[in-house]
């Protein structure tokens, strides 16, 4: 009985997995409001921030209302992190994470352990661990990624969650052009200018 039952749950994973990505394919554009909630265990602080996720196929953005003004702009060749407070800009042509939700679970899925945590209506959690130890939770609805929290062995995580998600809606003008202040000190951490 067992292994019949742990076949269907991969069945079930699996057909998850290729649903999401199938959707994700048909993106020409993506919209959402997002919730960010970061922990670091060991100093024991919690930090959350909310905004708008945009990108189509060449970039990607992260605007910030929470904190204000902060943005995250992702394209080909580089990444610019833009901090209105500190005036200060970075950009860097290294990316340690991929934020789209498709390539983010493409990026732990073939790594990872699976298990089906919970599974109700349209709506199914999964959990994968990698060899890292990082334990992540994948909560997809509608066959689009609502969710993901990342916890690493020593505790500390991060929670991006998603709402308002709209796909292949016309974007606003020139979302992706960052024009930043005269007064912002940037700091180029390209190899290649």
């Amino acid at each position: 009985m067992l292994p019949t039952l742990l076949l269907a749950n991969d069945q079930t994973l699996e057909k998850a997995y290729s649903d999401v990505l199938l959707t994700f394919s048909s993106l020409n554009t993506y919209e959402a409001s997002y919730l960010q909630v970061n922990y670091w265990e060991e100093i024991d602080i919690y930090k959350s921030s909310v905004g708008k996720l945009y990108y189509d196929k060449e970039n990607f953005l992260m605007d910030y209302s929470q904190p204000d003004g902060q943005k995250l702009l992702i394209n080909e060749n580089s990444m610019t992190m833009y901090d209105p407070v500190a005036e200060q800009a970075i950009i860097s042509d290294k990316f340690e994470m991929e934020l789209r939700p498709d390539k983010f679970i493409s990026h732990y899925w073939d790594i990872s352990e699976k298990e089906l945590v919970e599974q109700f209506d349209n709506t199914i959690k999964i959990k994968l661990l990698t060899p890292q130890e990082e334990k992540i939770i994948i909560t997809i609805s509608n066959k689009m990624i609502v969710e993901f929290d990342i916890m690493d062995k020593n505790k500390n995580y991060v929670i991006y969650k998603f709402s308002d998600i709209q796909i292949n809606k016309i974007l606003p003008d020139k979302i992706f052009e960052l024009i930043l202040p005269k007064e912002t000190s940037i700091i180029d951490t390209r190899t290649n200018k």
